[in-house]
């Protein structure tokens, strides 16, 4: 059993990569429940776990989380079943054990898991998963954020989502570069994924230590991705397989403002990734931040959010471990 993890900001193509490797016959690349972050940004909360009402309390809210309507899963714990996972305290095993699972529930022996924000609790990861693997995956922050923007789950538009890609890729390269160093990292483009996806996945199996999968193109043919498909707007495309043309798609469906303003506020990323601007430096740079904030503003005043009844619970239940 080995484990690899997706290093990539939302609506940068995360939940497809997940999809696309859960295609091959030894990889289980599960839809999030995003368990593995709220758990190891909050065991300080909980005291000592050896003990058994800090014990308890952890496992009830991980159960919590993953009984959730969020995401389909072909394994349904019980809070007894998650009792029986690990020994009182052995919070490696624990979270060991749920995704092993669910890849014993789908015949695999490898996990592939998408968590957002890994940078956040990379250390927990490398202690705890330290022969584990990480793929980072970018997008054009262009397309990002119109996805971001189009999507009325997350709140804010182009300018936050921009800020947003800007922190994830400062902090995902950082990492990057570190795990590359020890054979442990591997970088791909969601628009070369797309466009060339028999040559970047041949890369990314064969840096997973995996011989490829001829199969793993009838991804979106798996009767759970078809049913995680469904439970969220923004996981639509999930049921279509590889989509080769979902890249530039701002350059009709954004406006010229919010067009600088990305390329504005991510300028040096965007460079060091070879995403191309549409404006020269000297234009982007007579923006001022006074203008970036009115857009945004602009933005919020006219948003439209709104959850559904999943991701509401998902995140009401996240919350609990932010409360202890």
């Amino acid at each position: 059993m080995s484990f690899s993890f997706l290093m990539c900001s939302e609506r940068s193509g995360s939940n497809f990569i997940s999809k696309l490797l859960n295609g091959h016959s030894n990889i289980c690349g599960p839809s999030t429940k995003h368990i593995i972050n709220p758990v190891a940004r909050n065991l300080f909360r909980y005291g000592n776990l050896s003990e058994e009402k800090a014990w308890k309390e952890l496992l009830n809210d991980i159960y919590r989380l993953v009984s959730v309507d969020f995401s389909v899963w072909k394994k349904n714990f019980t809070l007894n079943e998650l009792e029986n996972l690990a020994p009182k305290g052995d919070i490696k095993s624990l979270i060991h054990n749920i995704f092993m699972e669910e890849a014993r529930a789908n015949n695999k022996q490898h996990v592939f898991i998408k968590e957002n924000h890994i940078y956040e609790f990379l250390p927990f990861l490398l202690t705890y998963f330290p022969e584990a693997k990480f793929v980072y995956q970018t997008r054009d922050p262009r397309d990002m954020a119109l996805s971001w923007k189009k999507n009325p789950v997350h709140p804010g538009g182009v300018v936050k989502a921009a800020k947003q890609w800007k922190q994830d890729q400062q902090q995902n390269l950082k990492n990057y570069s570190l795990l590359r160093d020890h054979n442990k990292s591997h970088f791909v483009r969601y628009e070369d994924l797309t466009a060339n996806n028999e040559i970047e996945l041949k890369k990314i199996i064969s840096f997973l230590g995996l011989p490829f999968d001829e199969n793993i193109f009838d991804f979106h043919k798996d009767e759970i991705t078809q049913r995680n498909a469904g439970m969220q707007k923004a996981w639509n495309n999930l049921s279509q397989g590889v989509i080769k043309d979902n890249s530039r798609k701002y350059i009709e469906e954004l406006s010229a403002d919010e067009i600088k303003a990305i390329e504005k506020i991510c300028w040096f990323e965007m460079k060091h990734l070879s995403y191309d601007p549409e404006y020269s430096y000297q234009e982007l740079e007579k923006i001022s931040e006074e203008w970036l904030e009115q857009l945004n503003q602009k933005e919020l005043d006219g948003l439209e959010f709104s959850r559904t009844k999943g991701v509401t619970e998902n995140m009401i239940a996240k919350t609990r471990f932010y409360q202890r």
